[in-house]
């Protein structure tokens, strides 16, 4: 039943993480009720699980979380006539307490641009900060969807595609990252260039180094000399010689930066600017309130972060409370 949820999960255009957070969860709860059979579940299963496992501290959105996976699950056996009832619908999720995001001030966000140097990591930043995208929508981006004269770029995220704009400043990182390159990923993986290595046996001096002529890795070894004869500098000095003839490149597959990566490019950029974190959706939020203090309408915000509904974005409002007290000294008769 877990496959089959994920097969219509992916069919109902849910995003990758999504499906693959709410089909473990699923899992999880079915080795959890054993062999009772799904018809004779009742909500105080589904209550046992999802307490279950908790950490000594938790949130209240970890609760919900777990509750919307299994709701998602049981509406799904539901349609498939497996279920007469939907357990999972009898418990009311907790009330959570939305805490204000945090964002970047125009200062900060300028000093962590100008420190990034590196050409990838440079226009992953602009371009998160200037459109507002979620990581995922970044990293799944192709060069075809992204327009550079027009700077436009078409992100698909949670089920629908929306155009993003974005400035001059990321348009010329964007440029110098992509050079000539065309297709493909936008953010794509990279390869440090392969110099091998030499190391001792316990009598000869070997170089080691791979190939990628199939496509495939092929792992070689390179004779340097015996270990009591010849010195480490010239098995060094002999291997540099050898490896000239050598295709050392290694061909770099059409694959997006992974979410790892994307985390240690956001966190290498927050320590140099002295950071403890910078979690992707602290640019957005640094996009959304920026915009709203500099005049933007809260439709436009909403428009441009792909939020279904003006509540997701009215958080943004309460982040503006230095300039609505800016706004309020300039503007009441008594407010200065």
């Amino acid at each position: 039943m877990v496959r089959r949820f994920r097969q219509w999960l992916t069919a109902q255009k849910y995003i990758p993480s999504t499906v693959e957070k709410y089909c473990g969860l699923c899992k999880g709860f079915c080795l959890f009720v054993g062999n009772k059979p799904m018809r004779q579940v009742i909500p105080l299963d589904v209550s046992d699980f999802i307490t279950s496992n908790l950490q000594d501290k938790w949130a209240d959105s970890v609760v919900n979380s777990r509750l919307a996976a299994l709701r998602t699950f049981f509406d799904f056996l539901y349609m498939g006539g497996v279920v007469n009832t939907v357990p999972p619908r009898f418990i009311r999720p907790r009330k959570v307490t939305r805490k204000l995001p945090l964002v970047l001030t125009p200062p900060q966000v300028q000093k962590l641009l100008e420190k990034t140097t590196n050409l990838r990591d440079r226009a992953f930043l602009e371009f998160l900060y200037a459109t507002g995208c979620r990581q995922r929508e970044a990293l799944d981006l192709r060069a075809e969807d992204v327009d550079l004269d027009k700077r436009t770029a078409r992100v698909r995220g949670k089920r629908k595609e929306r155009l993003v704009y974005f400035g001059s400043q990321a348009e010329s990182a964007l440029r110098q990252y992509l050079g000539n390159r065309k297709d493909g990923y936008l953010f794509k993986i990279e390869y440090r260039q392969q110099l091998g290595h030499v190391h001792a046996t316990t009598r000869t001096w070997t170089g080691h180094y791979s190939t990628y002529e199939t496509g495939k890795r092929a792992q070689h070894f390179q004779y340097l000399g015996i270990l009591d004869k010849t010195s480490e500098d010239t098995a060094k000095a002999r291997f540099d010689h050898f490896l000239k003839g050598v295709n050392l490149v290694r061909p770099v597959p059409d694959k997006p930066l992974c979410n790892q990566t994307a985390w240690k490019i956001l966190t290498a950029a927050a320590r140099r600017v002295g950071l403890p974190f910078l979690p992707a959706r602290m640019l957005r939020h640094s996009f959304a309130t920026h915009l709203l203090e500099n005049g933007a309408d809260l439709s436009t915000i909403q428009t441009l972060l792909g939020h279904s509904c003006l509540s997701s974005t009215s958080i943004y409002m309460r982040l503006s409370n230095s300039h609505v007290v800016e706004q309020f000294k300039k503007f009441h008769p008594r407010g200065a």
